[in-house]
C-alpha cells in the first residue's frame, strides 16, 4: 500500500459530542470499527467541523450542526464543557499543529477561547497563539507588521492592520493568516485542512438527472457526481478510465460510463453487455440502475477525483454493495491511498476481512463516552497467525480495544 504525500497523524478531541477526551493516531488508511451509535461518525465529524469552519465560517459550521449546545458534550452538573480540537498533520515539505477551544455564552452563543497554529515549513517553525481575544504569540514575520503594511497604498494599511490586530471572538484567525500575511506556511496548512472530504453517499441523492455544477470537489453527498465525471472524461481520461475499470470489475456486464447533456441537465448512462454471444449492448441512465451500482460509481469517483483530496472520509462504504464486490473496493481504496489519506467507518465483517488489522481503530461507547484505540494485541496475533479473520472475530466476540 502506498503512502499519500500528506496526512493527519493525530487527532485529539475533548467534549465534542460523545468524544470526552480521545487522542487518536491515524494511518494513511484508518478503519474505524464499532457498533452502531458508538461514536464513529463523531470522529469524522470533528474533522469535518474543522474543514467547514475554515472553508465557510465558524458560525456556519456551528449553526449547521444545531448550535453549540448540540455540539458540546452533555454535562451532568449543568455546567457547559469547552470544546477542544487539536490536529497534527503534514505535507510534503511541512508539518503542523492546529488547535481551537470553543466556550459557550448565554442564549446558545459561543466564543473562541483559544486558537493556536504552529507550522514547520522547510526547516523553519512559525506560528501564532490567541487566547481570550488577545495575542499570546503574534504571527512570525520577517519584518514588523506595520512596516510590511506601509508598502501598500496609504488607504489600505489601517484596514489590513485592523483585520490582523483585532480578531472577533466568533471567528478563526488561520484564514486571515493565510490570505493576508502572504506566508506560504500558513497557506499550506489552511489549504490542507480545507481539502478534506467526508462522504455519506445515498444513491437517491444523485440518481436523477442533475443540472451542471462545479465539478470539483465531489460534494459530500455526491450531488455533483455527473459534473465530476464529465469533467474527468474531458480533462483526465486516464482517471476517468480508472473509475470505469473498477466499476467494470465490481459489477458484471458493465462496459462503459457516459455523461450526456439533455436540455439543461446532465444524464449519466452505464453501458451493459446484454448478450455476449450476440454482442448485444444497452445503456441505462442512473434511474434504472441498482443502488449498489450507483454507490460504487460514486465511491470510485470520490477516490479518483482530480486533484486528489488531502483526506477522504467515507461512512460505511459497504452499504448496498454485494460482499463479492468488496475486494474490488479494497483495491480501489488501496490505490487511492497513494494520493489521499483514507478514513473509513464500518461495522461490516466482510469489509474488515479485506484490510490488515493494524489499520483498525476500535470504537466503543462506555457510559455515554466514546473510547478509541488499536485492536488488542491478542486479537492482532490471532489474525496474523490466520486462526481467524478480523471479520470472524468481530462476529464471534467483537473487536477489543487495547
Amino acid at each position: 500500500m502506498g503512502h499519500p504525500p500528506g496526512a493527519i497523524t493525530k487527532l485529539r478531541a475533548k467534549n465534542f459530542r460523545s468524544l470526552a477526551d480521545v487522542e487518536i493516531s491515524l494511518e494513511p488508511l484508518t478503519v474505524f470499527v464499532g457498533l452502531n451509535a458508538s461514536g464513529k461518525s463523531n470522529i469524522l465529524d470533528a474533522l469535518r467541523f474543522l474543514r467547514d469552519a475554515l472553508t465557510t465560517t465558524l458560525q456556519q459550521a456551528v449553526d449547521s450542526r444545531g448550535g453549540i449546545n448540540a455540539l458540546r458534550r452533555w454535562s451532568p452538573k449543568g455546567r457547559p464543557f469547552d470544546i477542544s480540537l487539536e490536529i497534527h498533520f503534514q505535507g510534503p515539505e511541512w508539518c503542523a499543529e492546529y488547535a481551537i477551544i470553543l466556550g459557550s455564552k448565554p442564549r446558545g452563543a459561543f466564543r473562541v477561547k483559544q486558537e493556536r497554529c504552529d507550522v514547520d515549513f522547510r526547516g523553519k517553525t512559525i506560528g501564532f497563539h490567541i487566547k481570550d481575544g488577545k495575542w499570546v504569540r503574534r504571527p512570525d514575520v520577517s519584518l514588523p507588521m506595520s512596516e510590511i503594511l506601509k508598502e501598500y497604498d496609504t488607504s489600505v494599511p489601517e484596514t489590513l492592520l485592523s483585520m490582523i490586530e483585532h480578531v472577533p471572538e466568533h471567528e478563526l484567525f488561520l484564514p486571515r493568516a493565510a490570505l493576508l500575511l502572504g506566508i506560504p506556511a500558513y497557506t499550506e496548512a489552511w489549504n490542507a485542512l480545507r481539502a478534506m472530504s467526508f462522504y455519506t453517499l445515498y444513491p437517491n441523492t444523485f440518481r436523477e438527472p442533475a443540472k451542471p455544477a462545479m465539478p470539483y470537489p465531489l460534494q459530500d453527498e455526491g450531488h455533483n457526481v455527473a459534473s465530476t465525471l464529465r469533467s474527468l472524461r474531458r480533462e483526465d481520461r486516464k482517471r476517468y478510465e480508472r473509475i470505469v475499470k473498477f466499476l467494470r470489475a465490481a459489477v458484471p456486464g458493465v462496459e462503459d460510463v457516459a455523461v450526456k447533456q439533455v436540455g439543461g441537465y446532465l444524464v449519466v448512462e452505464i453501458r451493459h453487455a446484454m448478450h455476449a454471444k450476440e454482442d448485444r449492448r444497452a445503456s441505462f441512465d442512473l434511474t434504472q440502475e441498482s443502488d449498489g451500482t450507483l454507490r460504487l460509481l460514486a465511491l470510485f469517483t470520490a477516490l479518483f477525483q482530480k486533484p486528489p483530496r488531502y483526506v477522504i472520509g467515507i461512512e460505511e462504504p459497504e452499504l448496498n454493495i454485494h460482499p463479492g464486490a468488496l475486494p474490488v473496493l479494497r483495491d480501489a481504496i488501496e490505490l487511492a491511498c497513494q494520493e489521499s489519506q483514507i478514513l473509513i467507518t464500518t461495522h461490516s465483517p466482510e469489509l474488515l476481512s479485506e484490510f490488515p488489522p493494524e489499520v483498525f481503530r476500535v470504537v466503543d461507547l462506555v457510559d455515554g463516552i466514546t473510547h478509541v484505540g488499536p485492536m488488542s494485541k491478542y486479537q492482532l496475533e490471532v489474525v496474523r497467525e490466520h486462526l481467524f479473520t478480523a471479520g470472524e472475530l468481530f462476529v464471534r466476540e467483537g473487536l477489543k480495544r487495547e
